[in-house]
């Protein structure tokens, strides 16, 4: 039977289910479909990364599925500019809110108006509209042999917001997600948890767990959620 490869958070939740001490705990008990681990022979577990979506259309992405692509291709524009250095380097950063577009014209964009840039330089520091949704922020830096851009990071307009409302939105989001792709395989085990790796919070105080468990109602397609830390392991929320 054919057994995909465990992923980090499935590790953490393997970790945390064994240290529960209350039965075995066997990885995709039925092969490449739910569960993602079976509890005591009886109990089928789901596990999901618990992140921040932009929500569009009705449909959720995690923030990283634009933000890596973009990262990838302004660094590698970055670097296409290393044989054109002449004793200057600076620092770019960039700054984006989503759609961020098609990732071959986003570097085209990059391209040309960083060549703009060192063919007519402006006072630094100073900012860059590439297209409505990308902006670089170019500020000064000691001269690196080899290197004329060096990346800086970036600063993601969706990602961060109010903690416990971001934490609530996603959550629903991520339940409501594995609801839907366990639902053909429900008979097959008395009681169904879902196991959340948090990418979001990392922890609550006693008074923020309460007011969480408000906004977020009863749920009634799991007999239990535990929310983890992706840090730690340690369960930081249960309902």
């Amino acid at each position: 039977m054919y057994r995909r490869r465990i992923k980090r958070e499935e590790l953490i939740a393997e970790s945390y289910l064994n240290s529960l001490g209350i039965g075995d705990v066997v990885f995709e008990p039925d092969g490449n479909i739910p569960p993602d681990f079976l509890l005591k022979e009886t109990t089928a577990i789901e596990v999901r990364r618990l992140n921040q979506h932009f929500f569009a259309k009705g449909e959720g992405r995690g923030l990283e599925e634009a933000r890596i692509p973009l990262f990838g291709i302004l660094q590698s524009t970055l670097a296409e500019f290393d044989p054109l250095y002449r004793g200057n380097s600076y620092w770019v950063s960039v700054r984006f809110r989503r759609p961020v577009g098609k990732s071959s014209a986003n570097k085209r964009a990059i391209a040309k108006i960083l060549t703009a840039l060192l063919d007519k330089p402006l006072q630094l520091p100073c900012d860059l509209k590439v297209t409505e949704s990308i902006g670089l922020h170019v500020f000064s830096s000691q001269p690196v042999e080899g290197k004329v851009f060096r990346f800086a990071g970036g600063t993601d307009r969706e990602s961060g917001g109010w903690v416990l409302s971001e934490f609530t939105k996603n959550f629903k989001y991520c339940v409501e997600e594995k609801t839907r792709k366990v639902e053909d395989y429900r008979e097959r085990y008395a009681s169904w948890w879902l196991v959340l790796v948090d990418h979001i919070a990392h922890g609550f105080e006693e008074n923020e767990r309460k007011e969480l468990r408000s906004m977020i109602g009863p749920i009634v397609s799991w007999d239990k959620v535990i929310v983890l830390d992706s840090l730690s392991g340690n369960s930081i929320l249960e309902i």
